[in-house]
């Protein structure tokens, strides 16, 4: 979301106070979870540079399928739907609009696969009050490769709008991936209500409903959970490229589950974990797997003056 003077102020503290144990379990290739020391097989997250100035509310990001180095970001609440496209050091080569999509506030952005061609799913689905009855998931046609930074290609539309229902009443959540090799769709929610949970919808009934669909809920992730630790708050997720790893990112770390589909999900499991904070994002919102499956793109909002901001961090299986 656009305005959290009070994530600002607690994220701030957060990362003041954990920088330089952060800085330790990284470099050790270790990091702590409820109390154990867990080895993780990730280095130390490192600083691309600025994102261009039009994303200053960076919230999603996904990679292009058709160029290693392409990327497509858009930004949250506030702002008009368009997807920016920029390269690996941050610098925007295309932008697109988009036109006849809901945009409340949209939270994520997934690649899949959608018969023989790619597109990208756009989720307005942010709800920092949890009041709004249903959510909206976009599937757009991938746009075309930019070649002109200043000049937009011609806008996409949706292909299909999927309305969909929480069980149980509105949660909020920022997180979205789609597994199109086992016909799912995922969300993860962002955990305020000290919980961070995963539900999943099944893409067939989504194409064929004709109103509201709900989701199912899979169980509870072993993500911590703070009381009023807004940092440990989560914002994005993306699926690996062969399906296998599930990123889950908070505002200072990522979380990397295996991954096989829900119905043999283990919702008790324990993932590999890495801090975030030596990348000292300004409000990190995003995480984009790239082609290798190794490496992972975050995108952070601007802050109090700082640019939006890309870094990447690279974690072998």
């Amino acid at each position: 979301m656009a305005h959290r003077p009070v994530i600002e102020r607690s994220l701030a503290v957060a990362c003041a106070a954990c920088l330089a144990a952060a800085l330790a379990a990284c470099s050790s290739g270790v990091s702590e979870s409820n109390g154990a020391t867990e080895a993780v097989a990730c280095d130390l997250p490192v600083v691309v540079g600025p994102l261009p100035s039009d994303l200053g509310e960076a919230s999603g990001i996904v990679r292009d399928p058709r160029r290693a180095d392409l990327y497509w970001l858009h930004n949250d609440s506030g702002n008009d739907p368009v997807l920016f496209a920029v390269d690996t050091a941050g610098t925007l080569v295309g932008r697109t609009p988009i036109v006849g999509a809901t945009s409340r506030d949209v939270e994520d952005v997934a690649l899949a696969r959608c018969g023989a061609a790619w597109c990208l799913y756009y989720a307005d689905m942010g709800d920092n009050a949890a009041v709004h009855p249903d959510i909206v998931v976009h599937r757009l046609p991938l746009p075309p490769v930019p070649s002109d930074a200043a000049v937009p290609t011609d806008p996409v539309s949706p292909l299909a709008s999927y309305t969909l229902v929480y069980p149980g009443g509105a949660r909020d959540a920022e997180s979205l991936f789609v597994d199109a090799v086992r016909g799912e769709l995922g969300i993860v929610t962002k955990g305020r209500n000290d919980m961070v949970e995963l539900y999943v919808a099944d893409l067939q009934a989504l194409e064929s409903a004709d109103g509201p669909v709900a989701l199912h809920r899979v169980g509870r992730l072993d993500v911590p959970i703070q009381p009023d630790v807004s940092s440990h708050l989560v914002t994005a997720a993306d699926l690996s490229p062969d399906g296998t790893r599930l990123a889950v990112r908070s505002y200072t770390a990522l979380y990397l589950f295996d991954w096989a589909g829900s119905a043999s999900f283990d919702t008790l499991a324990v993932p590999e974990q890495a801090s975030l904070v030596p990348a000292i994002e300004p409000q990190g919102e995003g995480v984009a797997f790239a082609a290798d499956g190794e490496r992972l793109y975050l995108a952070s909002e601007g802050r109090d003056n700082r640019p939006p901001q890309l870094s990447r961090i690279d974690c072998r299986p």
